[in-house]
């Protein structure tokens, strides 16, 4: 099946995969082991599931050999991140040497980077730019508790990264310091018990589709990760401080967050759970999105701030609310593109399917490469030699700028409303994470579904901009005004509660 018939598969069957998914969430138990299950949660980057239901494909294997198989992978893994995990506790307990001035009340619940860090040599936070000048202006009094990235395979990055913070003046906690041993015997407990609760969820296989999700739960053993575990052993133990009053979250609805939150709602009603999804989102993104299901299951946070207001949605018991854009505050300052004359290539962290965008465009000439930032450049292989790698500001690249190609890239959203055309490069093995909507399709962005495509939706869009010029600046303009929330210390105010 090629990448535009999965595409219309998807947008034919969406409904139905939903529903299937609530039919089956509604009926398991709602423990920890099913709060974190990778094919319920059904982010198509974790889990067989997704693509397979919109293939409609079905691979007959023998059950009992893929338990099997899948399980002895899994238990190397999570033993390895569990020893992993216990050299973390063990060098946070050496090397951590700050002490807090404050109670904790306020918890800002974020990623820290910390390759990032450790080469930068200071404590730099980006995912929330600009909010802590605004607390700190307003003597609100928060803790900054950090969840150290990609560490499992090497633990021994924080000896460095704990050195850094110590020299930081803010306040800080960390999971390694609730810790007790018991706590490692529980999740030694629950790594062990975790394959075979997941076999609670095989379905009885009276349909075809049936077969393809106990296929899926099976193969998305090997998926699950540690770390959900470990939050939710961290968040029956922030649920014990009493001082503890809200915490935020930056929070994509992910194991890490599902477990935190249910850890913590498990244990106690007197905390408040708000997500911050300040980011620009994705329709195939399904694990993204909080519904009063999540909420009864003790999965999903109390509240839930977007990036626009295109993302409100209308729950019950979870609330939604317009958030702010921090970390596209230079949106509502571009003046506009000033000479059209670059190709600008937006990278993805799915690294196969940069590569083959980058493999589209060899044959264009002044092509400019953005990496994200999350991806080793070195992993993308030989750049072709009408590429260059761009490292100004993405704003500074839009200034000259006549077309942007991405793919699984929230910046063509930025692209787009900054009045940029916009190819979404396809994936070719996956659902496409497309930022973009209808609006605009075929004026302002189009999708290409393969190679061949591009020099043909190249032309077409720039003609069409050239003979369209109000209507891509009533599309632009409909997209910041969609997407985006200016951050001003006002609209800051508003969210954190400060008078």
């Amino acid at each position: 099946m090629n990448a535009k018939q999965l595409e219309q598969l998807y947008h034919s069957r969406k409904i139905f995969f939903h529903q299937y998914i609530k039919n089956i969430k509604q009926n398991c138990k709602w423990d920890i082991y099913n709060i974190v299950n990778p094919t319920l949660i059904t982010n198509p980057y974790a889990s067989k599931f997704p693509k397979d239901f919109f293939n409609d494909q079905k691979t007959i294997k023998n059950t009992k050999i893929l338990f099997l198989k899948n399980s002895f992978k899994y238990y190397l893994k999570n033993f390895y991140y569990f020893v992993s995990y216990f050299i973390a506790f063990i060098l946070f307990k050496i090397y951590y040497r700050k002490q807090r001035k404050n109670n904790i009340i306020n918890i800002i619940d974020i990623f820290a980077l910390i390759d990032n860090i450790n080469k930068g040599g200071i404590f730099e936070e980006n995912y929330l730019k600009g909010l802590y000048n605004i607390l700190e202006k307003y003597n609100v009094e928060y803790t900054m508790l950090l969840r150290p990235y990609l560490v499992g395979k090497n633990p021994f990055k924080l000896i460095r990264f704990f050195k850094i913070i110590n020299n930081d003046n803010r306040d800080f906690v960390f999971e390694y310091e609730f810790l007790k041993f018991k706590d490692f015997f529980e999740l030694c407990f629950l790594i062990l018990l975790y394959p075979f609760k997941l076999t609670r969820l095989l379905q009885k296989e009276d349909y075809k589709l049936d077969k393809i999700f106990n296929n899926s739960l099976l193969e998305d053993i090997t998926y699950f990760n540690f770390d959900g575990f470990a939050r939710y052993v961290l968040g029956k133990n922030l649920a014990n401080i009493q001082s503890i009053k809200k915490i935020y979250s930056w929070s994509e609805f992910q194991v890490v967050e599902r477990s935190f939150n249910y850890g913590i709602r498990k244990s106690t009603s007197t905390i408040e759970l708000i997500a911050m999804q300040f980011y620009l989102n994705y329709e195939i993104y399904f694990n993204s999105y909080v519904d009063d299901l999540d909420y009864e299951m003790l999965a999903s946070p109390h509240k839930v701030f977007v990036n626009g207001k295109y993302y409100l949605k209308n729950r019950k018991k979870v609330k939604y609310n317009i958030g702010v854009s921090l970390r596209y505050k230079n949106i509502f300052s571009f003046s506009g593109v000033k000479e059209e004359k670059n190709i600008l290539l937006l990278g993805s962290y799915l690294e196969d399917d940069t590569k083959y965008m980058i493999s589209s465009v060899k044959n264009f000439d002044n092509v400019i490469f953005k990496n994200h930032p999350t991806v080793n450049i070195k992993n993308l292989g030989t750049l072709p030699k009408n590429m260059t790698i761009a490292t100004k500001n993405i704003y500074r690249l839009f200034e000259t700028t006549k077309i942007a190609i991405g793919t699984a890239s929230g910046t063509s959203v930025e692209a787009v409303a900054c009045g940029i055309s916009v190819i979404i490069m396809a994936s070719q093995d996956n659902l496409t994470a497309n930022p973009l909507v209808e609006y605009g399709k075929g004026k302002i962005w189009d999708m290409a579904f393969s190679k061949d495509e591009i020099t043909f939706l190249y032309n077409k869009l720039l003609d069409y901009r050239k003979n369209n010029k109000e209507e891509i600046k009533k599309i632009s303009n409909w997209y910041k005004d969609n997407f985006f929330v200016e951050p001003t210390e006002e609209n800051i105010k508003i969210i954190f509660g400060i008078n």
